[in-house]
């Protein structure tokens, strides 16, 4: 991707701060340029009514957390997921036992 964003990591906005500086990603494909691949998968869990953690399925280490101190950032990207019908769990529990129920891929290392 040639675009380059404005990163407003560890900085701290309202929220009508960070939905306008989030425009900056409108029309890009915030899963794709978080490197979401065959190997992997976004998904969000629900933290409150309008809050969501947002998690990497990864096919060497499963789930895991997506840890990123911009928040304008992680703002277009839980909207994008949300938009387009990625998963929304309750529970880091509930997505565990989907990803197991569905044999989310999980792949070895070769040693």
């Amino acid at each position: 991707m040639d675009a380059e964003f404005t990163n407003y990591a560890y900085q701290d906005f309202p929220l009508k701060k960070i939905k306008k500086y989030a425009a900056q990603y409108n029309g890009v494909d915030m899963a794709a340029l978080l490197g979401a691949d065959e190997n992997n998968f976004p998904f969000l869990v629900r933290r409150g009514d309008d809050e969501y953690e947002l998690l990497i399925w990864n096919a060497y280490n499963g789930a895991m957390i997506h840890e990123n101190e911009d928040s304008v950032f992680v703002y277009a990207v839980v909207q994008y997921l949300l938009d387009n019908a990625y998963p929304v769990f309750d529970s880091h529990d509930a997505a565990e036992k989907l990803a197991v129920d569905h044999d989310w891929p999980r792949e070895t290392r070769d040693a």
